[in-house]
Formats: C-alpha cells, structure tokens, sequence
C-alpha cells in the first residue's frame, strides 16, 4: 500500500469518526434506529462522505436487545423502539469516499438517560468496555504480518471465552477497495495480516447471562512489523 492509498484510507475513517463522534449528542431517551440511521446519513454527507459499500445502508444501529443480533447473518431494518434511560446503541458505518472504504463502529452507554463512549456504573457495560478494550490491546501486541486469518480468530476466541463473554457475529475482515468480496477472519481462512494489507477486528460481545451485545471496530495495516490502528 502506497502513501496516497493510505491518505485516501485514512480519510474515508476519518468521516466515520467524525460521524461516531458527533452521533452522540442525538443518542438520548425517545429516539429510534431509524431516526439515528438518518442521523449518520446527515452527519457523514456533511464529511464528504459519498455512499457506502454495505448494501448501501448509511448506518447499522441496534438498540437494546437488538444489539445482540448478528445482523450479518440476516436483512437489516432499523426499528422504531424508543432508546430507555438505560440501554445500549451500538452504530456500523460503512462509508466511501474517493473509490475507498472505510469500517468503524461504536457502542453507546446510556445510564440514566445520557450516552456516553464510555460506560459509568453499569456493570455489564463496564465488563463489556474492559472486554473490548482487553482486545484490541492484545490485537496490537500479538498480531504480526504473517499471522493467519484462521490464527488470528482462534486467538481471539479463546480470549473472549476466557473473559466470560460470548462473541455472537464475525471477529472482523479484510478491507480493500472492492468490497463486494472479502476474507473473513474465520476458520480455515489462510491468508495473512500481511497479504490482506488492511483488516478489522469488530467483536460483538455479550457477556454470558447478559442482555445486551457490546461492538467495537477498527481498521488495522502494518508498518514494517509494527501494527498501527488506521
């Protein structure tokens, strides 16, 4: 990967941060998937964002009990249950911009009717936030160039078995600019970190007895051996 393909990348995320980022102000009791959905749509037009590469859906939002869904295994349709005083968002955007693909998601913890990127007395969302934080640690202090896909994941697993969680979609993909196909991390998948240029880790978690199903995503490229968020 060139230094413009990796500005081009790097600006695609970008809108999608910012998207995450200015999203959490509309996070509030009363409000819907479908009123976020157009939220995203609004907030990414405003960052350059022009289209986006997953069944061209602006934005997958799950509120509640939705959030344990593995929405890739199934047609996705926001719903018009309202946000409760304490709940949990979770927000998959998909932007392109330029030819280029991004992929970022956030969860949102609402306690006492306020959303915040970081949970504060929940204790299934505290478990849930150190689970995902724990990950994505050992993501970049374990994964080298030519560390598999099917590698990668049998790690991953066992880490989120041994923290008492369930993972209830995919670990992540590969990311390129044709996105109509692209590896999974999955068993049996022998391409490597490396081949692959970019990837994503995106757990779902829920933990076990829990309610709700904690995401968190980002892109990840090397330099050299060293792994850098995108």
């Amino acid at each position: 990967m060139d230094a413009l393909e990796l500005v081009c990348y790097k600006k695609v995320q970008n809108a999608a941060r910012f998207t995450l980022e200015g999203i959490t102000a509309f996070i509030k009791p009363g409000v819907t998937e479908a009123q976020l959905v157009q939220h995203c749509h609004t907030l990414q037009m405003q960052a350059g964002v022009e289209g986006y590469w997953y069944k061209d859906l602006a934005a997958l939002v799950l509120v509640g009990a939705h959030t344990t869904l593995a929405i890739s295994a199934m047609p996705y349709t926001p719903n018009d249950e309202p946000i409760q005083e304490t709940d949990l968002v979770t927000i998959d955007l998909n932007p392109t911009l330029g030819g280029y693909c991004g992929d970022c998601a956030r969860s949102y913890y609402v306690e006492q009717g306020m959303a915040r990127r970081t949970p504060q007395s929940n204790p299934e969302f505290l478990a849930g936030a150190a689970a995902q934080q724990h990950l994505h640690q050992k993501l970049m202090k374990m994964a080298r160039p030519d560390t598999t896909f099917h590698e990668l994941n049998d790690f991953m697993q066992e880490e989120i078995k041994n923290l008492g969680f369930d993972s209830l979609d995919y670990l992540g993909h590969g990311v390129q600019r044709d996105m109509t196909r692209f590896e999974l991390l999955a068993p049996g998948v022998m391409m490597t970190l490396g081949e692959a240029r970019l990837f994503t880790l995106e757990p779902q978690l829920r933990l076990k007895g829990g309610a709700y199903g904690i995401k968190h995503e980002n892109i990840y490229y090397f330099e050299g051996q060293e792994l850098r968020e995108l």
